[in-house]
């Protein structure tokens, strides 16, 4: 199966690109050929917002412990 690189896209993107492909999903036959390369697809998506979304709450100081704030 072909590698979904999402990383070039932003936030904004990445979401009109999924409400997309969940709309084409949701139009597909129940186990038509092309619902595996669009859920494929929707899970690269998810994966690349979720490690963003993780990566900022590790940026912002109140995730951080007492000992790792500085201040």
């Amino acid at each position: 199966m072909r590698n979904h690189d999402v990383t070039a896209l932003g936030a904004a993107e990445l979401e009109r690109a999924r409400r997309e492909l969940a709309a084409s999903l949701a139009l597909a036959r129940p186990g038509s050929s092309v619902c595996a390369p669009i859920q494929a697809h929707i899970a690269a998506i998810d994966a690349e917002l979720a490690g963003r979304t993780a990566s900022t709450r590790d940026e912002l100081p109140a995730s951080r412990s007492p000992d790792q704030r500085q201040g």
